[in-house]
Parts: structure tokens; C-alpha cells; sequence
């Protein structure tokens, strides 16, 4: 293994972070717990998501779990201690902002509590038949995660009262039918699957897909006015920038049009 593809660790092996340009994977080491996370586990893994995202070569991020599971949310002996409560989803958690760059899961076995919160924030969730999500934390009185504000704009409003509000698992098959995993791989074989899609999408332009997933935010968020507004403008900037030159390599190539359409058919 080169120098270049070598884990970077954090928190003591707690988050891996392997940097291959132009994809960085980001791995929750923890397997005997589930992955589940202590609060200096949950800001290390906020430092390695924003590292990944300041990386100018990087383009694309997977996070994944080690040992068959995503994430099963905080770790309930760290609550426990004395140490002050860490909500993820506040100021310098892993949860409280989206990247700036496409953020792809790779999900196998429970993603959980603060594990489901780390699922939505990610833009592609490619699940295998073990995956489990479900808000358990509930039943503690544990909140903080982000998922009640998250939830509604992937599943719908109808679907996410039911997910809160009744604590129920999640298996695979409805995670897909709701929209809550959009893609399934074979057992065991999510991390390759993500990574290979996450290489497929860092070969597209990033301005195309900065504008793509800032106007879809804007609708999600109620804008949609806002957002088609967004969405006009930035196409002018992009077509003279980027998109006239790539029409004319287009027209002097079709068949490389082709091959690009068939490669990316999911």
C-alpha cells in the first residue's frame, strides 16, 4: 500500500480517513461496540470529515463502519460519565453541517441513534440486506442527533412521524421503498460499491454538482422559487466557464457521450 493510501488516524484508531484522490473513505473503527462513538470518538470524526472537505483534490467522501456495522450512535458508557453531554448535531459535532463536496454511505448493520443522524447526512445511503436504522435513543431520552430535522425532507412527513414516534427498526426493504437507502449492494459489499460510485461522480464536473445539490437544498429547505432562481443563474456562469468548451469535445467525439450515458446507468 503506497504512503498516499495509508489510513490517517484519529482519536487513537477511533475514525480512519484513507485518502485516494479523489475519493477519501472514512471509516468508524470501533467494531466491538458497534461503532458506536465516545464524545472525543464523535469530534474526531467531525475533524476527519472536515478535513476530507477542505482537501481541494478531494471530491467525493464515503463514510463507512468497520466490522458489519455503521454506527450505533453514542457510547452509552460515555454518557454515563461525568464528562459534559456532546450533541452531534451541535456546534463542532459531525452532525451539524452537510459537506460541501457529495457525501456517500456505505451502510451494513445498525445505523442507529446518532448513526442514523450520520446516514442523512449523507446525500447517497447504499444499504445491504443487514441494514437497520431506527432512532433507539428515543427510549432513553436521547435526542440531539439531528434526525427529527433531517427525516421529513427524505422520507416524508407521514413516514418520519412513524419512524420517530414509534422507535421502530427499520430493515432494509422499507429503508429503500421510503427513500431512506437509495441503492442496495451485495452482503459485505457496500464500502466498493460507494467507493466506485464516489470515483464515477468525482470525474464530473464539482461546479455542476455544487450548484446541483445547493438548488436541491434550497427546495428542500421551501424554496423552490429560490432554487429555480439559483439554478438559471449559475447555468449561464457554468455553460461559458465549463459547458461550451465540453459541448464542442462532445461534438468532435459523440461516441464518448455514449460510453459516459452507459457507464453511469445505476
Amino acid at each position: 500500500m503506497s504512503a498516499l493510501s495509508t489510513p490517517s488516524s484519529y482519536a487513537g484508531g477511533l475514525i480512519l480517513a484513507t485518502r485516494r484522490p479523489p475519493v477519501t473513505t472514512i471509516v468508524l473503527n470501533s467494531p466491538e461496540n458497534r461503532n458506536a462513538l465516545t464524545a472525543e470518538g464523535a469530534r474526531a470524526l467531525a475533524e476527519a470529515l472536515a478535513a476530507a472537505d477542505r482537501d481541494d483534490e478531494i471530491r467525493a467522501v464515503v463514510i463507512t463502519g468497520a466490522g458489519g456495522h455503521f454506527c450505533s450512535g453514542a457510547h452509552l458508557e460515555s454518557l454515563n460519565a461525568s464528562e459534559p453531554y456532546f450533541a452531534w448535531a451541535g456546534e463542532g459535532g459531525p452532525l451539524h453541517k452537510r459537506l460541501s463536496k457529495p457525501l456517500i454511505g456505505a451502510i451494513e448493520g445498525y445505523a442507529s441513534a446518532e448513526g442514523f443522524g450520520l446516514a442523512l447526512m449523507c446525500d447517497i445511503r447504499i444499504v445491504d440486506s443487514t441494514a437497520v436504522f431506527g432512532v433507539f435513543g428515543r427510549r432513553l431520552g436521547l435526542t440531539g442527533d439531528g434526525t427529527a430535522a433531517r427525516l421529513p425532507a427524505i422520507v416524508g412527513a407521514a413516514q418520519a412521524m412513524d419512524i420517530l414516534l414509534s422507535g421502530c427498526a427499520i430493515g432494509c426493504d422499507r429503508a429503500l421503498v421510503v427513500g431512506l437507502a437509495t441503492r442496495k449492494a451485495a452482503n459485505t459489499g457496500t464500502r466498493a460499491a460507494a467507493e466506485k460510485l464516489a470515483r464515477e461522480i468525482a470525474s464530473f464536473s464539482p461546479a455542476a454538482l455544487a450548484v446541483d445539490r445547493a438548488v436541491a437544498q434550497a427546495t428542500i429547505d421551501g424554496h423552490p422559487q429560490r432554487a429555480l432562481t439559483m439554478d438559471v443563474e449559475a447555468s449561464t456562469d457554468l455553460f461559458f466557464n465549463e459547458g461550451r468548451e465540453a459541448v464542442r469535445a462532445l461534438i468532435t467525439a459523440p461516441h464518448a457521450l455514449r460510453a459516459g450515458a452507459q457507464r453511469g446507468v445505476a
